[in-house]
């Protein structure tokens, strides 16, 4: 994918032929000669044409600027020119061949298209730009990882805007290192450009180069592979440290497994281990592992050094290949430590603690529900006998038998016949206060309307007659609500608490 095509250096000519009026409106003219900018120009590039118009009429006019190169026509927009004014008219042209082509320009009325004045001039259109790139080198450094020098070509001709984009590829798909926006000349440039700690799986780096409002003869493109250096190789923690939690001075060991997954032989090499302060705990030397193939290494560090909790960075290098891995080791004198365990041994008391508390609070709730359940229960068979008992007996009156001595004893109220029990004599008798008693009742009973309405309430489902103190179930949802006392007929309203 490298590539050092250059093409010639396109020179630009462009003849200028006096204008040629074809109407004899001499108030409309041109100010100056039709320039092309930004050349040179290249095939797929867009050429502006531009002229400066004058009106010295006393009206005003609308014109447009209209270009025709080798049978193609490109029209710019209408532009209304005061009388007195100057105004520019632009017209672009996209470039579609290479070559020497004749350029034919008119200015037109747009009012009645008619053609104003016009001329000719003439453009060179070179070949497509071409833009390659190269890797020229990787390097690679276990601290601040890799770093790629590489060149971008571009052919003679005009300065060009590019994108570089700078890849790891993965299996996962491609993940962006680098990505920078430059001005390249046409030549060679060369830069180096930091990529940082590649991605696990990583196999190989590209480089794209994106033109930017531009169109190359080629797709700029160039990959390296690492293969060997990154998937291929693969260092593993399978247990430690042994102890958990050294301290200072102890022996720590480390089991690890070296694998080279890749397609490359690898000579020996050389285990390090390095704490967080950059000192070197351990190393030992590391035999060749073949391709496709694993080995198990047991790594110790004969004195530990650190008095608190440490990133322990283990390195293996082979030639100019590196891999490495991390693990966190805390030390048993670190606060740490000593933190977790009091929590561990306090988390222990306060769950114990919890089920006690627990146990108790619903043993408490048991018997409490139970005692009231009894009393709620007792309390309403006290008050039903109490009403039992309390009822007063039927009062009586003494009517005197008409045939003999005896004595009767009638309701007090009752009006009708009595038969004496002795002589067995019928008679009558009346309820010498019946009046009275129907205007009493009257009253008891207007009396009774014009009393207040009762209300009773709680906080639960269970509610007392306000009356007679009888207990009865009125659903704490469903209320305000009206209820009747089973015992003494009393209707109460049931409300919350």
């Amino acid at each position: 994918m490298r590539s050092n095509n250059a093409l010639p250096i396109a020179v630009l000519i462009v003849f200028s032929i006096s204008f040629i009026p074809v109407n004899t409106a001499d108030s409309v003219s041109p100010s100056g000669d039709l320039i092309l900018r930004d050349g040179p120009w290249h095939v797929g590039d867009e050429i502006e044409f531009s002229i400066l118009v004058h009106n010295s009429d006393s009206e005003l006019i609308t014109t447009f600027l209209s270009i025709e190169i080798n049978g193609e026509i490109s029209n710019s927009s209408n532009v209304i020119i005061d009388p007195g004014n100057s105004m520019e008219l632009i017209s672009f042209f996209e470039a579609q061949n290479s070559g020497v082509f004749a350029v034919n320009w008119s200015v037109y009325d747009s009012n009645n298209t008619s053609v104003l004045f016009s001329g000719t001039s003439e453009v060179i259109i070179s070949e497509q730009q071409s833009l390659s790139t190269e890797i020229y080198s990787l390097s690679y450094d276990y601290d601040e990882g890799y770093s790629i020098n590489w060149g971008a070509n571009l052919s003679d001709g005009k300065s060009r805007l590019i994108s570089s984009k700078i890849y790891f590829v993965t299996n996962e798909g491609l993940i962006l290192a680098s990505k920078m926006d430059m001005s390249l000349e046409p030549g060679l440039r060369t830069l180096s450009t930091d990529m940082g700690i590649a991605p696990k799986g990583t196999y190989k780096v590209e480089i794209i180069l994106q033109p930017l409002n531009w169109n190359p003869l080629n797709f700029a493109f160039d990959e390296e592979n690492i293969e060997s250096e990154i998937s291929g190789l693969s260092l593993e923690i399978i247990s430690g440290p042994s102890p958990e939690f050294p301290t200072l001075g102890d022996t720590v060991t480390i089991a690890l497994e070296l694998k080279n997954n890749g397609p490359l032989e690898i000579g020996s090499g050389t285990l390090i281990a390095v704490d967080g302060q950059k000192r070197v705990l351990a190393e030992i030397d590391v035999p060749a592992i073949n391709s496709n193939s694993e080995r198990q290494i047991e790594l110790r560090i004969n004195e530990w050094m650190s008095i608190s909790t440490t990133t322990l960075e283990i390195i293996w290098l082979m030639d100019e290949y590196v891999t490495k891995t991390n693990l966190e080791v805390i030390s048993s004198n670190s606060d740490l430590v000593s933190e977790d365990t009091n929590i561990s041994i306090n988390w222990v008391g306060i769950v114990m603690g919890l089920v006690i508390a627990l146990l108790i609070i619903f043993s408490v709730r048991i018997v409490s529900a139970k005692n009231q359940a009894e009393t709620t229960e007792t309390k309403t068979y006290s008050d039903r006998n109490k009403k039992v008992e309390e009822k007063p007996e039927t009062e009586k009156r003494t009517v005197d038998c008409p045939s003999c001595p005896k004595q009767l004893q009638v309701p007090f109220g009752y009006s009708g016949q009595v038969k004496c029990p002795s002589c067995l004599e019928q008679f009558s008798t009346k309820n010498e206060s019946a009046e009275k008693s129907t205007e009493e009742e009257l009253v008891i009973e207007e009396e009774e309307d014009e009393e207040e309405e009762l209300f009773a309430s709680s906080d639960n489902d269970i509610v007392e007659c306000p009356k007679c103190d009888q207990v009865l179930r009125v659903p704490y949802e469903k209320r305000p609500a009206k209820a009747r006392c089973p015992a003494c007929k009393c209707i109460f309203n049931a409300i919350t608490d």
